[in-house]
């Protein structure tokens, strides 16, 4: 009979303290936690700027029943490099010499849920390289309260942008590639700036025909206005193309992951699954940008304009692309193809070399046209 007394006493007990860990785990969720609303910033800095201001403020997840006191700190630089580690991204940290915060301090009033604005001052932009984007790391903290994991520090992004105004312009014009001998690419990926005057059945972006090419349209099978990737399977998106506008867009294969994918402006289009093991960019009619020369079944020119044409030996990651679309450095790693295509590259009796300087094309000679605007990615 005791003994039942004394379960009955630890059941009883037992389910008091799991109504107080659930009291208690209840109330920490409850509790009033400091963050940033927007984690991300993407601040473009015109030609004419040298100065920025931007209205910083922090936020309680729930409102308290007193005064806030909130401290802001840009924060280590450690903090960039595990940016970039996590997206695969390449940003430098903006030099903190040329930050200038109104307060580190600002107060939440009780009953409210926003602090008091902070002014953000950043200086020196005239001199920012053009193309490169600069990351800014700004941390909040409390002394009344915790943070919210994961949401403690705002990321502000400042470049400048890349005004591309020369192109080059295909119609009938194209660039041949011999790469190295024995070059295999097991993943791989191809990306330019496109832009189309007019759609034909089929219109050759870059590739190698019958081995691994990217193109637009595919008749009598593929509409003409479509993306496809064609290898030892195809597959093509779905969202169309339109004439007389600029786009960026790349085909990327992950051998390890036997992934394929179609990215247009940053977005995935499209994706598929492949399992092989690569390709010879050299095997069959080999590797050409623009239209296939002298091909038995048609030439399938591209009729309008690229720039910033890139084949690289691995495959670039979304942020990536999204990261270096109107530019790149030609030291890259796994970068083994570069036309900028920009009137840089000389052409001399049917040769043009490409940014790397490894890679000399034939060509039957491209025109550098000079737009009236830069181009622009929507």
């Amino acid at each position: 009979m005791m003994n039942k007394h004394i379960f009955n006493y630890w059941v009883l007990g037992g389910i008091l303290l799991l109504m107080s860990a659930c009291n208690d785990s209840e109330s920490k969720l409850l509790e009033s936690k400091v963050y940033f609303e927007n984690k991300e910033y993407t601040l473009s800095v015109e030609d004419e700027s040298d100065v920025m201001t931007f209205n910083l403020t922090s936020r309680l997840s729930t409102m308290a029943s007193s005064q806030i006191d909130v401290s802001y700190a840009i924060a280590d630089p450690s903090v960039v490099e595990e940016y970039n580690a996590k997206y695969g991204t390449t940003y430098e940290m903006f030099d903190v010499s040329h930050v200038k915060l109104s307060s580190s301090i600002s107060i939440i009033p009780s009953g409210k849920l926003y602090a008091d604005n902070v002014i953000l001052e950043l200086s020196n932009l005239g001199t920012l390289e053009e193309g490169k984007t600069f990351i800014l790391p700004v941390s909040v903290q409390s002394s009344s309260v915790s943070t919210l994991p994961g949401e403690s520090i705002a990321y502000f992004f400042l470049s400048k942008p890349i005004k591309i105004t020369k192109v080059g312009t295909f119609s009938s014009q194209y660039i041949s590639i011999k790469f190295p001998v024995g070059t295999f690419f097991s993943s791989f990926t191809y990306e330019t700036l496109l832009y189309v005057n007019r759609l034909s059945n089929n219109n050759t972006i870059m590739g190698t025909e019958g081995v691994m090419i990217f193109r637009i349209g595919d008749a009598p099978g593929v509409p003409n206005d479509v993306l496809e990737a064609a290898g030892t399977q195809n597959y093509h998106t779905t969202d169309k193309l339109m004439t007389k506008r600029w786009y960026h867009v790349a085909l990327t294969y992950d051998q390890p992951s036997g992934r394929t994918t179609i990215y247009v402006n940053g977005t995935k289009w499209a994706e598929s699954a492949w399992g092989i093991a690569g390709f010879d960019p050299n095997s069959d009619v080999g590797f050409n940008i623009g239209k296939i020369p002298r091909f038995p079944w048609g030439e399938r020119p591209l009729n309008g304009y690229m720039s910033e044409v890139r084949v690289w030996s691995v495959a670039r990651t979304q942020n990536q692309l999204n990261q270096n679309m109107l530019s790149v450095d030609p030291k890259s790693d796994g970068l083994v193809l570069y036309y900028k295509l920009d009137g840089s590259e000389n052409q001399i009796g049917g040769v043009i070399k490409d940014a790397t300087g490894r890679i000399e094309g034939t060509t039957n000679g491209i025109t550098i046209k000079t737009l009236d605007t830069p181009v622009a990615i929507e």
